[in-house]
């Protein structure tokens, strides 16, 4: 729902390739698929999705005929969840972490509902088949062309889920005064997206989101200024016999294209946003720090001379920074100093105003390692932090878990704190002691956790129905927020001596709940709350008994820090991201006499047919049993490759697996136009727990007479027929990685034979900074073998070193091969026919043709860097037979190889190969030679 379905499907293709024991629950319409931890949360919602389906075709008047795949796990520990609209082999996929309260989704009558809901409307929304037979059948024949089949725009496909999920609800993002909040800031700014910038995913401030809540508001624009039945024929439309883009289908029905009527909305809720504001009494506030972009979960130091910040900047870097409080003088100083040069340089001139602030001097960062991210920070004493941050379990191999750490910023000295304990947010109650909210298998609860031993009690008990967030301790008592279902967030204070608790009086007809905070004597708690499409800063006093509003609508609010030095802080969100300010002692108090007198949570505002108030389901949904591979999709694949030293490879092929990429499987031919290599491939991968078993067949004849650069080959041919044979297994410490295996290999070529046998392992470590990373890589292999000439030996080796300075990948490598008693052909390209690790009398150079040359010594010494992380290397590498120089070649080069195991089959075991190069050698043409393909390889 919120990151990118690529990071989403990658995720899932970590998390379900290391757990093996799923089960699955088949209903009438959906398979759900989970892992045995996560029963009850299955069970309900395969109960959900039948409850679901009805209502939407009820609304709808559609619905998916196919039978649904569903997925529940939870590879991040965060809520998220996709749906992978395919006509054929339709699934969606469920992360079972609920959202916290400060998250756009904390409006729902309850996560499964609200998650259930959302990606299958994505489903009947963009998975219908079409009604024209041909191009049907051409989805039904080829999953690339089905899941790229008319697409629609990001903001109008995640829009449309979104103003589905409110109207049958009555609550989700469209109501949620929180996010009106945030877009009414937007428009008070000017700064609304474009319609060219409402589906992207990266961009400015909270770009990705746009597309969720912007395109929601601008659908139901649309529904009210028009109407329903004119929107829903777009998407009717948009499956015609008449093939139609999106934009032809929006505009035969509006008469005007989208974007013009995106601009019309955009001035009339701008319009809005001003008025309100115009209404509004200024609130007595000024910038305290002036940030930029992704600041979250402030923390002011025990002497409030620091404050630390979690940053996150646009290429995704992450970094805990502590500031000085007190006012920075050298860039005051700076300031007035180039003030005063610029006067005397031109006395007429006019100097810059002077900053509202100034940037606080760093005092000391932290940056995120290993992508392992650094959440809400809290101080232990005036020099050391705890924070959040992911670790991986080594027997899980990539399941991510939130954990505890400490750094203190004197020693620069970092420490886990907890293992594997799925901790989000937390508050410390002394150096030892820490009270937080734990997730796991979808069950929220509050735990007491010793910091010295990693040990954690329960306070409450672990549960589906119950949602925990903000847990703050003072003075023995901890508040901490809790919704149930169909229920809002609600403040609670819990006395740890008598157990009991008491709840925080809320204004009337508020819905948005978040961001609890003690004052400094613990008489009174701040949170921040939304009441009509607004969002304001509250404080509740206990012994008075009196709920004070301070702010009424001027600024999107969150994280309070009532201080003894500096006053009330807060963060206040704009469109470039939140900063920090501080709320004047004179500022307008408001008592609130008006009190909401449950938490239950409005749902006027639903539209029939709405779905029924959330529960957690107990009841059987479908038979349910152990998770089988059996249930195979397929598809036809077709691929090319071209490389101008050798041929050009058409690739034609079947492909297909089950949902959780068990068992996959592939064969084909691959066929070029100057008969220098054709034949056909046979290949099936299974995943048995951690080990993996491989195996390749092949029939191909390769006739080196007949490559593009025949002039410098020898004049070989083959007709080999072989098999190749290969168990593996991975392991896992830290941030060391190790896949050893064995393989076998027999191949007959005409006459003659050759069988191997190796045993070898692959191995990588890096440490991320960020900006600058190192790691290396190494692999072995050694192999005992016997052909028609005798008995053979050898082995294969290579080193790389590899990192990032100032954001530049680069890296330096070197690899050998040797054998005895057995030449190996030197140059040619990898391709689904001819498997590099299948291939022991084979190395493989893409700047030369196959058979270049004979060799029982090869060695290769290369060095590369790039511009950023995944775009193309620049690169030199020198080829070495026999100690001698064969060839240098230089210049740009990329490899990549994709695996998303839930997705398609065609999605899976993708490589793609691209390069461009100069190659210089005695016996080499000196020429620029290219290459370029994408291909399958399991």
């Amino acid at each position: 729902m919120k990151k990118s379905l690529l990071s989403l499907m990658v995720a899932a293709s970590f998390a379900t390739s290391a757990n093996d024991n799923w089960q699955t629950i088949e209903t009438e319409n959906f398979k759900v698929h989970f892992p045995k931890a996560y029963q009850s949360w299955a069970t309900s919602a395969a109960n959900e999705l039948e409850v679901v389906r009805e209502k939407v075709k009820e609304q709808q008047n559609r619905v998916l005929e196919k039978q649904v795949d569903v997925i529940v796990f939870d590879p991040y520990n965060q809520s998220n969840g996709f749906a992978i609209p395919s006509s054929v082999d339709p699934m969606m996929a469920f992360f079972a972490t609920p959202p916290q309260s400060d998250t756009v989704i904390s409006n729902s009558s309850g996560w499964q509902q609200l998650l259930v809901l959302h990606e299958y409307v994505h489903l009947v929304h963009l998975a219908q088949p079409t009604r024209s037979e041909w191009r049907q059948k051409l989805r039904n024949f080829s999953s690339a062309y089905d899941i790229a089949h008319n697409p629609t725009p990001r903001w109008a496909a995640e829009g449309y889920a979104t103003l589905l999920e409110s109207q049958m609800t009555g609550r989700g993002r469209l109501h949620d005064n929180y996010v009106e909040s945030l877009i009414i800031q937007f428009a008070k700014e000017g700064s609304l997206p474009s319609y060219s910038q409402l589906s992207e995913e990266d961009g400015g401030y909270m770009a990705g989101s746009m597309a969720y809540l912007v395109g929601v508001r601008f659908l139901q624009w649309l529904e009210h200024n028009y109407s329903k039945e004119q929107l829903d024929a777009v998407w009717t439309r948009m499956q015609a016999v008449k093939k139609r883009d999106f934009d032809s289908a929006f505009t035969g029905v509006f008469l005007e294209k989208p974007s013009k009527l995106y601009r019309r909305f955009v001035a009339e809720y701008t319009h809005k946003a001003l008025t309100q504001e115009a209404n509004q009494t200024a609130l007595e506030t000024k910038r305290w720090f002036d940030l930029n972009y992704i600041q979250t979960a402030p923390s002011l130091s025990p002497d409030e001379d620091k404050i630390a910040i979690v940053s996150k900047d646009k290429d995704g870097n992450t970094k805990l920074t502590i500031y000085a409080t007190e006012e920075n003088a050298d860039a005051i100083k700076e300031f007035e100093e180039a003030q005063k040069e610029l006067l005397e340089d031109d006395a007429k001139d006019i100097a810059n105003s002077k900053p509202t602030s100034f940037k606080k001097e760093t005092k000391e960062t932290l940056n995120s390692i290993n992508r392992k991210g650094i959440l809400n920070p809290v101080w232990r004493d005036n020099s050391t932090l705890v924070y959040g941050a992911f670790s991986v379990a080594n027997n899980e191999m990539n399941t991510l878990h939130q954990d505890l750490f400490s750094w203190n910023s004197e020693t620069s000295e970092t420490k886990q704190l907890t293992q594997f304990a799925n901790v989000r947010r937390f508050s410390l109650a002394d150096n030892n002691t820490a009270y937080a909210e734990r997730v796991e298998y979808g069950y929220s609860q509050l735990v007491k956790i010793d910091l010295t031993s990693g040990e954690m009690s329960d306070l409450t008990q672990p549960s589906l129905q119950t949602v925990y967030d903000f847990p703050q301790y003072q003075n023995n008592k901890l508040a901490y927020l809790k919704t149930k279902l169909n229920q809002n967030w609600a403040l609670w204070v819990k006395d740890l001596t008598s157990n009991n608790d008491v709840s925080v009086p809320m204004p009337k007809g508020y819905q948005f709940l978040s961001y609890p905070k003690w004052s400094e004597n613990g008489e009174s708690i701040y949170y921040v709350a939304g009441v009509n499409g607004q969002t304001n800063l509250y404080r509740y006093t206990f012994a008075s008994d009196k709920l004070e509003q301070l702010s009424a609508g001027q600024q999107v609010m969150q994280y309070p820090m009532p201080s003894k030095q500096h006053g009330l802080l807060y963060l206040a969100v704009n469109s470039e991201g939140p900063d920090i300010y501080q709320l004047s002692d004179n500022a307008s108090v408001t008592e609130v006499t008006e009190r909401a007198l449950s938490p239950k949570a409005a749902t006027n505002k639903a539209e029939q047919p709405s779905l029924p108030p959330a529960k957690i389901y107990q009841q059987t949904a479908g038979a349910q049993r152990d998770y089988s591979p059996s249930n195979q999709t397929m598809s036809f694949t077709l691929a090319e490759q071209y490389n101008s030293a050798s041929t050009a490879l058409l690739h034609v092929g079947v492909k297909g697996k089950d949902l959780l990429n068990k068992l996959s499987w592939q064969f084909g031919g691959a066929i070029d136009n100057k008969n220098a290599l054709n034949g056909a491939y046979l290949d099936v991968k299974y995943q048995l727990d951690k080990w993996q078993f491989l195996a390749h067949a092949f029939d191909y004849k390769l006739k080196a007479a007949n490559q593009y650069q025949h002039p410098d080959v020898l004049a070989a041919e083959e007709d080999a027929t072989g098999a190749y044979l290969q168990a593996s297994y991975p392991y896992r410490n830290g941030a060391f990685k190790l896949n050893s295996h064995l393989a076998y290999s027999y191949k007959d070529i005409g006459d003659s034979h050759n069988q191997w046998l190796a045993l070898g392992a692959n191995q990588i470590w890096q440490r991320d900074w960020q900006t600058f990373a190192i790691g290396q890589t190494a692999s072995a292999r050694v192999y005992s073998g016997d052909s028609s000439q005798g008995s053979w030996q050898g082995f294969d080796a290579n080193v790389a070193l590899f990192g990032k300075a100032w954001n530049m990948p680069l890296y330096v490598d070197y690899q050998t091969k040797q054998r005895d008693d057995m030449l190996m052909n030197i140059g040619g390209f990898a391709s689904s026919l001819i498997k590099p690790e299948a291939q022991a009398e084979r190395s493989l150079i893409n700047e030369l043709p196959f058979y270049s040359a004979l060799s029982d010594d090869y060695q290769r010494f290369g060095a590369g860097f790039a511009f950023k992380q995944n775009t193309p290397w620049l690169y030199v590498s020198q080829h070495e037979l026999n100690n001698s120089e064969l060839a240098t070649s230089y210049g740009i080069k990329l490899n990549s190889q994709f695996d998303f195991a839930v997705a398609p089959s065609v999605l899976n075991d993708i490589n793609i190969d691209f390069g461009i190069a100069k190659i210089e050698g005695d016996t080499i043409q000196d020429e620029v030679r290219g290459w370029i393909g994408l291909w399958y390889s399991l």
